[in-house]
């Protein structure tokens, strides 16, 4: 009787590590699976190199452009390209009288790059009583390089959310860059307005 029980012992202890083998192999596959599918999502939110360049090329010439985004989104760009920013921000230096609208000069000497974006050059916009969230940006050819830059960069993070939200951002961008023309008379962009701002078919608005 002990001979029998030492056998189903082993048998039992033989399945065991049978199926704890089958789980491990299929938990690694998985793996492999979500590896695969991640590094298949991130190849395809990276912008391509020589496109990049290109845009980089083409952004530096820029006098300036007037972007229209939410304040969310803005501060996500901002973030990626200048180390820091607040929502509520309206400039990157300390105003004078207007206190919170602006970093304090301590905050100030934490930017990674100079946004350079002194009072003036951020509007806050409103619809009739009540803000919307909504903002207007007057960028330099110089932010302009570097919200590309970072983005790009960020577009090829191994967090596929990251990668996603600086993937479309980038291409919101590219989409304004590859619209001038540089040979095309100098002042053209004064009065652009460039807007990121996505929405739903009307049908699907309700009043």
């Amino acid at each position: 009787m002990l001979k029998t029980w030492r056998e189903e012992y082993r048998a039992n202890q033989a399945l065991k590590r049978k199926i704890a083998l089958e789980q491990w192999e299929q938990e690694k596959r998985w793996r492999e699976e979500d590896r695969a599918a991640r590094l298949k999502v991130i190849a395809e939110n990276a912008p391509a190199l020589a496109a990049h360049n290109e845009h980089l090329r083409t952004a530096t010439g820029v006098s300036y452009l007037t972007l229209v985004c939410h304040e969310d989104t803005w501060t996500f760009m901002a973030v990626r390209a200048f180390g820091q920013w607040k929502p509520y921000w309206t400039q990157s230096e300390k105003p004078v009288i207007t206190a919170g609208y602006a970093p304090t000069w301590d905050e100030v000497g934490k930017f990674t790059v100079d946004p350079n974006l002194p009072e003036g050059r951020i509007k806050k916009l409103s619809t009739s009583s009540s803000r919307n969230g909504l903002q207007q940006v007057l960028l330099s050819g110089l932010n302009l390089t570097q919200l590309l830059s970072a983005l790009y960069e960020g577009a090829k993070e191994d967090d596929v959310a990251a990668s996603a939200r600086c993937s479309r951002l980038y291409n919101k961008l590219a989409e304004f860059v590859e619209l001038v023309d540089p040979d095309a008379e100098a002042g053209q962009t004064t009065g652009v307005t460039f807007r990121i701002d996505d929405s739903v078919d009307a049908e699907h608005v309700t009043q």
